[in-house]
């Protein structure tokens, strides 16, 4: 009797331990599917969309799959929500590269611009073998305010220009163009130096709210005589060699600068340029190079740079000029326009 009772007795333990074990199998298989829809589903959905994202699809949108109510809802918001931020962020970058693009094409265009506004064409007078003459300009940025001229007025009178106008940059640029083409068209109906440039200051200051001002050495060269009749508006020293000499600054008298008041009058004076002899003329760009030392180049480094090739064609010469400026200020950034002008009679 307590054999069979025994049997019994554990036969039903091992049915309640079956019932049991397929209770917990069953709890099992309904959690781990429960876990796989509010979970693993909705992880693998957005691992999925994550790679999917490339290029210029950057979109990460909510979805039903990511409404958990719990930290996997909270994931997939900050996934949106860094979604949107990135479009935004991309779109913007957009616009300002397209802007600065149509800016740079522009500022491309208006260098063009100016340097076709300059005399750049040399020799400037082939039938002309008395005067050998060369010019050049490299701006501190895509535009500058330095300008220089050159313009016979009759057979036997060239007009020589060198100026420098305050500031940089596009404001320059506009301030040099109007400058120029006054001192061009005045030089055309005066010869004298010291009138064209009253006439240009007093234009100027008509209409100057901006309150720039623009510094101008004007000279007329008499090619047959070699007779030079010049004033001077604020800007840098003449440099001339004689024929059998080397190149010397001509320390000339210094009216004001164009533009900085009405009313100035501005004095002449002469100076001969000898058969042989060469005119120098810069802006301050050239003397005012500065090296990562914070050194000036200086007038003296300019006299010693003329004078390794004194008896130089006017371009040789500006090209020993700018080598060595290049070498002086070395890796340093060139913080100003660098013009020059020569004027060779031969």
């Amino acid at each position: 009797m307590t054999e069979s009772r025994f049997a019994a007795g554990t036969k039903r333990s091992q049915q309640t331990t079956i019932v049991m074990l397929a209770l917990v199998l069953i709890l099992g298989t309904v959690g781990a599917l429960t876990v796989a829809n509010k979970i693993v589903k909705p992880v693998e959905r957005m691992t999925n969309r994550i790679y999917e994202i490339s290029g210029t699809d950057l979109v990460f949108e909510m979805e039903d799959i990511y409404r958990t109510n719990d930290e996997i809802e909270v994931l997939a918001e900050s996934f949106a929500t860094l979604s949107t931020r990135t479009r935004n962020y991309i779109d913007q970058i957009t616009k300002i590269t397209a802007e600065k693009e149509r800016i740079g094409a522009e500022l491309e265009l208006a260098t063009k611009i100016q340097a076709d506004m300059l005399p750049n064409i040399f020799p400037p007078f082939p039938d002309r073998s008395e005067i050998d003459i060369y010019a050049a300009m490299t701006p501190a940025k895509e535009v500058g305010g330095d300008f220089y001229d050159f313009f016979l007025l009759d057979d036997d009178h060239l007009g020589l220009v060198m100026a420098d106008v305050s500031g940089k940059g596009v404001p320059a640029a506009l301030f040099m163009m109007m400058s120029k083409i006054l001192v061009s068209n005045y030089a055309a109906m005066s010869g004298s130096p010291a009138k064209v440039l009253e006439q240009v200051n007093a234009q100027i200051c008509k209409n100057n709210d901006e309150e720039m001002f623009v510094t101008v050495w004007f000279g007329v060269l008499e090619i047959s005589s070699g007779k030079i009749t010049a004033a001077n508006a604020g800007h840098e020293y003449p440099i001339i060699k004689k024929s059998d000499g080397s190149f010397e600054l001509f320390k000339d008298k210094h009216g004001f600068v164009i533009g900085g008041m009405d009313g100035m009058r501005y004095k002449e004076y002469e100076l001969t340029l000898e058969k042989g002899g060469t005119l120098f003329l810069y802006t301050d760009g050239v003397a005012e190079a500065t090296n990562n030392d914070n050194e000036l180049f200086g007038t003296d480094r300019m006299l010693d740079a003329l004078n390794q090739d004194s008896e130089a064609d006017p371009k040789t010469l500006l090209s020993n000029m700018k080598d060595s400026v290049d070498k002086f200020v070395g890796e340093a950034p060139q913080f100003d326009d660098l013009t020059m002008l020569a004027v060779k009679l031969l």
